[in-house]
């Protein structure tokens, strides 16, 4: 894959602005070090982009806002198509992203051709290095070798037609899941994961009720079980189910058990947005806490079941009975 067109422009934090900032932007020219710095973003594997995302077509035609911008620089990588993009980047910047530098690249291998739009964040700072006309060379050369924190996002395709509907995105600025899936994926691009939070969460769900039916290891189990009370907190974030259990610190033996009730490899690392609704329509605990410091919990659709009730007032006293082995017994900080 070889870079053919890079754009730069510099990127205000405008939204809700009536009067838009006058956006400053260049060609970077073929050779030279910042050239250098940017195609090494460029030239970067689709593997080092986490995400998978899709354009998002809310009218149900094959229509997205965000696309057609792209798919016009793809076909005439001018300064005034890259000028588009950035305009609609600043447009829905607000001042807790503050100033971008924003970086349109285009190249191709073959037939087959690449687009990589990223945005660094700078400091208010670099407006001093605005000139007239453009963005000072030097100084966005300066800022890259010391800038490690971006945002980008890649495509690949070699019909403007078929292709460039789906493309890979990736967040090295800050661990903030929330706002790469708000501010740059679903408000910039128009797009969302091509894992949707329905199913990424039902997957996961479905895996962790049928791992924790099939285990024997009576501590893999509880380790399990604990685990589905605590993933409601994650509600909103975005990760894999890889990572999630990762995050959770569970043995090998819980992470095996989970994983083999995925469909396979790429299944357990895609990245979706955790919903703790959807995650409660599969697989949920029901807890009840007594005026005597009892917490009762079992299996939602199992807690009838497990703890037999029986009114003994109407003062609204119940008096819960069960019985069983027990498997787990330990002092725990929490309830």
């Amino acid at each position: 894959m070889k870079i053919e067109t890079v754009h730069g422009f510099l990127v205000h934090p405008d939204k809700a602005k009536t009067t838009q900032t006058p956006i400053k932007g260049r060609k970077i020219v073929a050779s030279g070090p910042l050239l250098s710095l940017v195609t090494g973003i460029f030239m970067a594997p689709a593997t080092d982009y986490p995400h998978e995302i899709i354009f998002d077509t809310p009218d149900g035609t094959q229509h997205n806002e965000c696309r057609n911008l792209f798919i016009a620089y793809v076909a005439d990588p001018s300064l005034a198509n890259g000028l588009s993009i950035a305009e609609r980047l600043q447009e829905r910047t607000t001042n807790r992203s503050k100033l971008g530098l924003l970086f349109v690249m285009l190249g191709r291998q073959g037939t087959r051709k690449r687009l990589v739009v990223s945005r660094f964040p700078v400091g208010h700072g670099i407006t001093a290095s605005e000139n007239a006309a453009s963005l000072d060379v030097k100084f966005v050369e300066v800022f890259l070798r010391e800038a490690a924190a971006f945002k980008s996002v890649m495509y690949e395709g070699t019909s403007t037609m078929a292709h460039f509907w789906t493309g890979r995105a990736l967040d090295k600025q800050i661990n903030d899941n929330a706002s790469l899936a708000q501010y740059w994926i679903r408000d910039f691009l128009l797009s969302d994961f091509a894992t949707t939070a329905a199913a990424g969460t039902r997957r996961l769900a479905i895996a962790l009720k049928m791992a924790i039916r099939s285990v024997e290891d009576v501590g893999t189990k509880l380790e399990l079980s604990s685990l589905v009370t605590l993933l409601p907190n994650t509600s909103g974030q975005v990760n894999s189910a890889a990572q999630l259990l990762e995050t959770f610190h569970v043995s090998a033996a819980a992470v095996a058990a989970t994983k083999a009730h995925f469909p396979n490899e790429n299944t357990f690392n895609e990245q979706f947005e955790f919903s703790s609704a959807e995650f409660a329509d599969h697989i949920a605990y029901r807890s009840v806490e007594v005026d005597n410091g009892g917490i009762l919990t079992a299996p939602a659709s199992e807690f009838d079941q497990v703890f037999s009730q029986q009114q003994l007032d109407e003062t609204g006293r119940i008096r819960f009975a069960t019985e069983g082995r027990i498997v787990d017994d330990r002092l725990r900080k929490t309830k």
